[in-house]
């Protein structure tokens, strides 16, 4: 049955290209068939676009973690999306919705916030400026909400962290310089690490800091030291 229908499809279309090429043919292709071949190939193109698969996204399976110094972060600037923070800051500046605030008699003050969008930078003397917006801030236990009307309330920080915890964290790519501690990778043994670089694709996971140790744990796609991919196998 299938070769009966492509024979009489393939005379259709031969006879059809005769037609075409002859004077009448062509007269008929501008008048009618023009618009037709155009509408029929728009309708091809919104099935064909229709049965494209779901997205892909990076493949960020490997569980890795990497315990060494919070050196290691001084200098970095650090674009975030829908992240979750905790932290304990001796602050500076605290400003939400657009007022200061002052907490008195304290000069540590506690923060949290579960879907931050914004940026998170520390200088080389270790002064971190948080500045975005989130869904809520909270400050020392006290909640602070958009105002009526709006989804997001704006904040910034300035202040030496003391201790931070970022989950759902995400960076296409990272590079770590002057990195001491212990790298752990699946099926690999852990890996002793002295003034050397990192670079990270695609990581998904938490960064955690007290003092002055930094842990980052999550999945990535791949990892390089010292410019040498490691590569994992599933």
């Amino acid at each position: 049955m299938n070769w009966k229908i492509l024979l009489t499809l393939f005379i259709i279309v031969a006879i059809t290209g005769l037609l075409l090429f002859s004077d009448k043919g062509k007269d008929l292709k501008q008048k009618y068939l023009d618009k037709y071949i155009t509408t029929v190939g728009n309708f091809f193109k919104g099935i064909t676009s229709k049965l494209k698969g779901p997205k892909t996204y990076p493949n960020n399976t490997f569980e890795a973690t990497i315990t060494t110094t919070s050196d290691v972060f001084k200098g970095q600037k650090l674009d975030v999306e829908n992240i979750g923070f905790t932290g304990k800051l001796e602050y500076d500046v605290v400003t939400v919705g657009g007022q200061n605030i002052n907490v008195k008699d304290k000069k540590e003050i506690e923060f949290t916030t579960d879907s931050m969008t914004g940026t998170l930078m520390i200088d080389t003397d270790n002064v971190m400026r948080i500045s975005g917006q989130s869904t809520s801030v909270e400050l020392n236990g006290i909640v602070f909400s958009p105002k009526t009307g709006e989804k997001t309330i704006e904040f910034s920080l300035v202040g030496t962290p003391v201790e931070y915890t970022m989950t759902n964290f995400y960076k296409e790519s990272m590079t770590l310089s002057g990195v001491s501690g212990l790298l752990k990778l699946k099926d690999w043994s852990p890996l002793s690490l002295k003034g050397d670089s990192l670079d990270i694709k695609n990581f998904l996971g938490t960064v955690e800091q007290s003092d002055d140790s930094l842990t980052i744990t999550g999945k990535v796609e791949k990892v390089s030291l010292n410019g040498v991919d490691l590569t994992l196998k599933a």
